[in-house]
């Protein structure tokens, strides 16, 4: 399964642990067929970025608390970088970077 079907992000919180990693959830517009194959109703998106490099996207269902770890092949190339460049533009230790 490929994820892309993920439009309108929207930052909601964040959690920032100083020169580590920064958590921020994010809502966002998910197509019905992609709600239907996550299995999930009111999906988040809750991202990690790591200070020193890397990034971990978990997508969180609301409703159930049902939890899909995504790894970087399970998203569409362009998706993957605007979910990324999103959470550093709202996350306190990569402001200076975006």
């Amino acid at each position: 399964m490929v994820l892309k079907e993920i439009e309108n992000l929207q930052f909601h919180s964040q959690l920032s642990l100083k020169q580590v990693e920064d958590r921020l959830l994010i809502t966002a517009d998910f197509s019905p067929g992609l709600k239907k194959n996550l299995r999930m109703k009111e999906p988040f998106l809750y991202v990690t970025l790591y200070v020193r490099g890397g990034a971990r996207i978990k997508i969180i269902d609301e409703d159930s608390a049902a939890l899909f770890i995504a790894a970087k092949k399970d998203f569409d190339e362009d998706t993957y970088e605007r979910v990324i460049a999103f959470a550093k533009s709202h996350a306190r230790q990569f402001k200076e970077e975006t």
